[in-house]
């Protein structure tokens, strides 16, 4: 689990999946739309990402990473040809199956996070006794729980399925509930954890930002379609960041429990 050029291979994989996030909210049929012509890459760069997941896994296979781990890129793989086969699909497709997809692709996304952190050589280092281990595995578990409900919310909300409201409402039960539970992951004296405790924090606090600059948006009647695009485009792919590090926390969390009782 030490193997650097395996580690870089799979930072690769994660930063061309995070480029679908980019592309993938400016997907349409209107040629007449802003970035038009960078949205219909979208399939091209996921059938990439699908060669590049599966040479990951032929890696990790030969390499005899842990069985957990080459599941997640098993995992992974298979995730991402049902998004390619989704992305196939003729127009008009319907929005639950493009909610779907969504989660998926978020999904799909954090699996590849923490194959590249599980990889690397600095995530399992030493650690002092944890109190409340038991709080930690909670309020960690609840908190990625919480963004994952969070990111289903603003997926319906974007594909017209709901109304804002509870959208926003998710936000502020995340923002109230991320502070106790930071509280707590940031007295335990493990640096990977704390990093990636630090990591969700940011990430939460200018996700929450984002969206209230796309919600005072709509106050303006005339507004470049384009910085509303781009606003859309950082706030899902902050969001898929923000997945990814509350389940790289929460994973975490229970690694460090599991230690302390060993």
């Amino acid at each position: 689990m030490e193997n650097p050029w395996l580690h870089r291979y799979a930072v690769l994989v994660t930063v061309c999946t995070g480029l679908l996030f980019i592309i993938g909210p400016v997907v349409t049929t209107k040629d007449q739309r802003p970035l038009y012509s960078l949205g219909q890459t979208h399939s091209w760069l996921g059938a990439v990402v699908t060669i590049l997941v599966a040479g990951l896994v032929v890696w990790m296979l030969r390499m005899k990473e842990p069985a957990w781990l080459q599941r997640l890129a098993w995992a992974a793989l298979g995730a991402n040809i049902v998004e390619d086969l989704v992305a196939l699909q003729s127009e008009p497709i319907p929005a639950p199956v493009r909610i779907a997809h969504t989660l998926v692709g978020q999904l799909f996304f954090s699996t590849t996070v923490v194959i590249a952190v599980f990889t690397s050589k600095n995530w399992n280092q030493s650690q002092k006794p944890v109190e409340n281990a038991s709080r930690l595995r909670f309020l960690t578990s609840t908190t990625a729980a919480l963004v994952l409900l969070q990111v289903t919310l603003g997926a319906a909300f974007r594909h017209g399925v709901i109304e804002g409201l509870p959208h926003i409402l998710g936000a502020l039960v995340v923002a109230v509930f991320l502070g106790p539970a930071m509280a707590v992951v940031f007295r335990v004296d493990d640096p990977a954890l704390r990093s990636a405790g630090i990591g969700l924090t940011v990430a939460a606090c200018v996700q929450i930002l984002l969206g209230f600059v796309l919600l005072t948006m709509k106050s303006f009647d005339e507004i470049d379609p384009v910085v509303v695009i781009v606003a859309t485009i950082a706030h899902v792919a902050l969001g898929a960041c923000t997945l990814a590090a509350a389940i790289i926390t929460a994973i975490l969390a229970h690694w460090v429990a599991a230690k302390q009782i060993q």
